[in-house]
């Protein structure tokens, strides 16, 4: 099912990124330069910002209607009805890898939202380790969890600070405030790659 929830993503891209919505598409990556900091194709980290804009542009970026691509798609397409509440209810969020279970399974901890997340077999694509803290997007359909290809790592010295940011994030239950807080983080990271003679600890700062 990975690959049936990766194809739909890879026709998304192909039918909103050229022709009539190209501007449309120039305008969010504006806007996402904007939000998270600009996107630098000399640098190594450029794919997965790239595969991070591309998700934040299918699934939470709205145009002047304020439709999201991800619901024209679902309409034009006519997709059954579980497909489409997993395309609608995509979980942006911030995980920690915790550990592979006995059956080869990826688990999650969602720090954010203080659940879990067992990832169906196939994630072969994540380039993660045990630990590891990034911010990233869960699909959930048919029982299954699916981890999308935009991951965004951050440091781990700063597991303290984003753990208490996230309860505060939390107790708002707001999704726009969780959107906002994940792509500060982004812009957090993307400056914090520019100064890597600064403690995260430094740069990670919240009010």
């Amino acid at each position: 099912m990975l690959e049936l929830i990766d194809g739909h993503i890879e026709k998304m891209l192909s039918l909103y990124t050229q022709g009539e919505y190209f501007d449309r598409l120039k305008q969010a990556k504006e806007s996402y330069v904007v939000l998270t900091g600009k996107l630098d194709e000399d640098k190594d980290e450029f794919e997965s910002r790239m595969n991070c804009f591309n998700e934040w542009y299918l699934f939470q970026w709205k145009d002047e209607a304020g439709k999201k691509i991800v619901e024209d798609y679902i309409r034009k397409e006519q997709l059954d009805e579980d497909l489409s509440q997993a395309f609608l209810n995509v979980n942006h969020t911030l995980l920690e890898f915790s550990k592979t279970n006995w059956r080869s399974q990826v688990v999650l901890k969602d720090i954010l939202h203080d659940e879990k997340a067992i990832l169906a077999k196939g994630h072969n694509h994540i380039g993660l380790v045990e630990d590891d803290l990034f911010i990233g997007r869960v699909v959930r359909y048919k029982g299954e969890s699916f981890l999308l290809r935009g991951v965004c790592t951050l440091p781990q010295s700063i597991r303290s600070i984003l753990k208490k940011q996230s309860k505060k994030i939390r107790k708002m239950n707001s999704f726009e405030e969780e959107l906002k807080f994940l792509l500060n983080l982004e812009s957090l990271k993307t400056k914090s790659m520019h100064y890597q003679h600064i403690e995260p600890s430094k740069i990670f700062v919240f009010n």
